[in-house]
Formats: structure tokens, sequence, C-alpha cells
């Protein structure tokens, strides 16, 4: 994501782009339980802008996903969250390492 990109976030703790409820994420949503696997698909692009960033999802719902446990890849204990499941963002902070370098942004969205 860009800083302009990571600022909206930021922005949005606790409200929707007008002002109140959840954010909609939209499509199916390939998320993975195990945050080891997870930090193994963020990336960055210096030339372009986009920086590393983890999404953390408090998940509460015992419905709308999907746990793909049998397949291909199942070692990735994958998660596929509904089109259009709603999330409110709770938290946006940078990451850092033992010497203060960012390492990633983390956005942290719930129910």
């Amino acid at each position: 994501m860009t800083l302009d990109e990571i600022k909206e976030y930021i922005d949005m703790i606790g409200k929707d782009r007008y002002g109140f409820g959840p954010i909609q994420l939209f499509g199916f949503t390939s998320t993975l339980i195990d945050k080891n696997n997870a930090t193994k698909f963020i990336w960055e692009n210096k030339e372009s802008g986009h920086h590393k960033v983890l999404f953390h999802i408090k998940w509460e719902n015992s419905r709308q996903h999907y746990f793909l446990n049998a397949g291909a890849y199942d070692d990735e204990l994958e998660v596929l969250l509904y089109d259009g499941v709603k999330l409110y963002v709770h938290s946006v902070e940078d990451v850092l390492d033992d010497n203060e370098k960012k390492v990633h942004t983390l956005i942290e969205l719930g129910s």
C-alpha cells in the first residue's frame, strides 16, 4: 500500500468513508491463520511507493467464511472471507525491529 492508502485506513479508525459504520471488503478475501505464513506474502516496491502492510483481522463471526483446510495448500490454514464482509478499522501502527527500523505496517480490522 502507498502511504496515502495507509493514511486512509488511519482516517477510518472506528468509522467508514462516510464517517460512520464499518468498511466493506469487496471480492472474496483470502486470509491465513498463521502470522508467519501471512508475512511471506507482504511485499514492497520502493519505485512505486508501496510499503509492506499486514492485516490482522479479529474474526468473531461464526459465518461468512470458508476454512480451506483440505486443498493443495492445506498447510497454509487459509480462511476465505465472503464477498462484502463488513469490518471496522481498529488500529494502524508501524511494527519496528530491534533497531527501531520499520518492518511493516500493521492494520487491525474487526467487528
